[in-house]
């Protein structure tokens, strides 16, 4: 059995739609779903989608293209910051939520000013630290900086993982020497993509799948809506590049993602 470590069942892709959604997930063998917040309302959605129904967990965190609902362009915390802060506290308290994100750095689209994206950062790795909590980084033409950020704030004790990992062979070393695992989605399977050389060098005991629905289909969908049952075609891909079955790829993901959300995984 799968679990989707990153989906957005809330998008308005989903919409009217998301009982069909889960029934085709649960049809191709992926039976656990971390659905992941990205801004205050989807972290509120997500949490509400997990206690409706026990094959979904929560994440909650501000993305980095909305940095500036925390910090302001100057990279300071603002009052309005300070509580929305203080809702994503009160969100994950909710026993279903497993990880603070998505946040992190997005220097290739530049939706937010840098400044106002590294005070973001820092302030949820503050509250994850405060939380117990691991963390879901979206990391984009920013490598090197997440890691200086994470050096500086402390990794978390919890570790995460680094979403739709795009990193060299370097930045996985690093992640996996501190803690975290390596989220791996339909990219994979695309014809270019350089990750199947980059998880030779690496165990699959530091990886995650994900799909990241309702974008980065796998091939053959490459083009189309995401959606979880596609996660198989995924495994495979990665299963391949280990020269292993993908119900063992299945069995050993899985297992990360139990040490990962811990208590607040599945039972």
């Amino acid at each position: 059995m799968y679990t989707d470590t990153h989906l957005h069942l809330d998008r308005r892709e989903f919409a009217g739609e998301i009982d069909a959604v889960l029934a085709r997930a649960q049809a191709a063998g992926v039976t656990r779903l971390i659905n992941i917040g990205y801004d205050l309302p989807s972290s509120e959605a997500s949490v509400a989608l997990a206690a409706g129904d026990d094959r979904l967990r929560a994440a909650v965190g501000i993305h980095p293209h909305d940095a500036l609902v925390i910090a302001g362009a100057d990279g300071e915390v603002t009052p309005a910051g300070e509580r929305a802060l203080a809702r994503l506290a009160e969100l994950a308290a909710d026993p279903r939520v497993v990880a603070i994100g998505e946040i992190g750095l997005d220097f290739y689209r530049d939706l937010s000013p840098r400044p106002a994206q590294r005070a973001a950062l820092r302030a949820q790795l503050a509250l994850a630290a405060r939380l117990g909590l691991p963390v879901v980084l979206h990391v984009r033409d920013a490598q090197d900086d997440i890691v200086e950020e994470l050096e500086a704030a402390g990794v978390p004790a919890r570790g995460g993982i680094l979403h739709s990992f795009a990193g060299g062979a370097g930045h996985a070393a690093w992640g996996v020497a501190h803690g975290f695992l390596l989220g791996i989605g339909g990219p994979v399977t695309y014809r270019n993509s350089g990750l199947p050389e980059i998880l030779a060098g690496v165990a699959p005991e530091h990886l995650v799948l994900e799909t990241d629905a309702p974008w980065l289909p796998p091939v053959p969908h490459r083009g189309g809506r995401n959606e979880p049952a596609f996660l198989p075609l995924t495994a495979a891909r990665v299963a391949e590049v280990y020269g292993i079955a993908a119900p063992e790829l299945a069995r050993i993901t899985g297992a990360n993602v139990d040490r990962l959300c811990g208590a607040r995984g599945w039972k």
